[in-house]
């Protein structure tokens, strides 16, 4: 079990004791810390993160194209997670969000939604 994060530092319960993630929340938590890093930017992990931030450089006719290559790089070491359904939302600001519908282990759907 992980134990969960809040803006990057550990979220307290009872007792302050960090409280811990079930299964499919530290999926969903692991996945969006892999979308939101930069890839390159953690040094020790230099493949660790994605190229999402790079979205706003490609035509928007390629966009979500391009988000799929960078969703499915960031997450090629979740063997157990499929990318069943890519959504890419333009905002007028040039603010963008991604939703995407995985499958994991070929039984659960997991919804993740992440502003790019």
């Amino acid at each position: 079990m992980k134990l969960k994060l809040t803006d990057g530092k550990y979220t307290l319960g009872a007792y302050l004791a960090p409280l811990e993630l079930e299964e499919l929340d530290e999926l969903l938590q692991r996945v969006l810390m892999k979308l939101k890093v930069q890839r390159g930017t953690f040094l020790p992990l230099p493949d660790y993160g994605s190229r999402l931030y790079q979205l706003s450089r490609t035509k928007p006719s390629n966009r979500e194209t391009a988000a799929r290559q960078y969703v499915l790089e960031a997450l090629a070491d979740e063997t157990e997670l499929e990318l069943s359904a890519l959504e890419l939302l333009q905002k007028a600001d040039g603010e963008a969000t991604l939703l995407l519908t995985f499958t994991y282990k070929s039984e659960y759907t997991v919804t993740v939604e992440t502003e790019i």
